[in-house]
């Protein structure tokens, strides 16, 4: 039995593609095995863009001392202790920056067991479970501007056979989205490319709606201010925005809606008001985290999750936050934020976890390539042993 104490963190700073600070925190275990895990500090809804680019050196210096003390001698394969550890631990710094850097944390020691091991993350994760891919989630159009009435655009490719046919649907779908959109303005996604997407769907050969499902991004928070939802050349009330959602629903084949609003009693009524006929997906709004998960239950807030590593804080608590929404009954989405990292995590977590869905992001985007080559290698190495997930994933999506 290979020794899995930990004998050594170190945190450092790196950058996404695009020029962003995110976190990596490195644990070396007494028997010599190492575990890396990248996470970025969670986009707040209006961020300061002073901010995105310098990574607080103070939360650095804390995985390199307050973290690196408080892990010391710990067993690595006891995840509990190290999650709660690193929880109780009074770091410095900005809350986004602090749960990124104890998502690394908390990520790197379970690599790190998992190398001990001679495991890949998602068979030491399952423990002896079955495994199943998750349906891949891909962006066609993503980081729509503050500006735009839709954050994103993304697909859920029903009708593909595995990670490599849904790439290659992915592709497909976006150049001929591409093509219909013309010489739309970068970042600028609204009704006209919606259409676009549904254009691209069709082009490719499939149904919208039901070969390939449409998943439209909101982001609402980024819109409100004093009470109103606004871009620079139009303007609703809770009511008027309602109404907009309500005729994107009645007009295309949505799947559906994450983050329809910034206020919580607005997402209720219109969960009630679209109750059977779409599904409304929180993201920032439940912030991976159990308490507010059980707050949406109860009141009815959304119908489905995506939630986060980095939003969590920890594996445990990522783990907590999927127990409680998948108790709830919905749908989950594994899902990376708007400041994306190349770290591979989380494909190892959707297939260990069983998630159903994992949003990998765009095909083309230089940090979601790593997350889909991934997705490939898993794939290659379950079958024939998993089994298909096509026609389970669509629907618990649909229905």
């Amino acid at each position: 039995m290979p020794d899995t104490t930990i004998v050594n963190v170190v945190g450092r700073r790196v950058w996404t593609a695009a020029g962003e600070a995110a976190f990596e925190a490195e644990i070396a275990l007494a028997c010599g095995a190492r575990g890396r895990a990248l996470a970025a500090p969670v986009r707040p809804a209006r961020p300061d863009p002073t901010d995105v680019r310098s990574a607080p050196s103070a939360t650095i210096a804390a995985i390199n001392g307050l973290v690196a003390a408080a892990l010391h001698g710990l067993d690595a394969r006891r995840q509990d202790d190290i999650d709660a550890t690193l929880v109780n631990l009074a770091l410095g710094g900005d809350e986004h920056a602090r749960r990124a850097a104890t998502c690394a944390s908390s990520i790197a020691a379970a690599r790190a067991a998992a190398r001990a091991a001679g495991e890949p993350l998602h068979r030491y994760l399952r423990r002896g479970q079955s495994a199943r891919m998750p349906l891949p989630v891909i962006d066609v159009f993503a980081r729509g501007n503050d500006a735009s009435p839709i954050r994103s655009l993304a697909i859920v490719p029903f009708a593909a056979e595995g990670v490599d046919h849904a790439l290659e649907l992915g592709l497909e779908i976006q150049r001929a989205a591409l093509e219909a959109c013309g010489a739309m303005a970068p970042g600028e996604y609204d009704e006209v490319t919606i259409e676009a997407v549904l254009a691209g769907i069709e082009a490719a050969g499939f149904v919208p709606g039901e070969e390939v499902g449409l998943l439209v991004d909101v982001g609402a928070a980024r819109l409100f201010a004093s009470g109103r939802y606004a871009g620079p050349d139009w303007s609703f009330d809770t009511d008027g925005w309602s109404e907009r959602l309500i005729g994107w629903i009645e007009h295309f084949p949505i799947a559906g809606i994450e983050e329809p609003f910034a206020e919580d009693a607005a997402t209720a009524r219109f969960a009630r008001d679209v109750e059977g006929r779409i599904r409304l997906i929180g993201n920032e709004s439940l912030g991976s985290d159990t308490e507010r998960i059980a707050t949406a239950v109860a009141g009815q807030q959304v119908s489905a999750a995506i939630l986060r590593p980095e939003a969590a804080g920890t594996l445990s608590a990522l783990r907590a936050a999927f127990d409680a929404a998948r108790g709830a009954g919905w749908p989950v989405f594994m899902g990376t934020g708007e400041i994306e990292v190349e770290d591979v995590s989380l494909v190892h977590l959707a297939t260990a976890w069983q998630s159903g869905y994992a949003k990998l992001g765009a095909v083309g985007h230089g940090a979601s390539l790593a997350r889909w080559n991934e997705a490939l290698r898993i794939e290659a190495s379950l079958r024939p042993a998993a089994p298909a997930y096509r026609l389970e994933a669509a629907a618990r999506m649909v229905h």
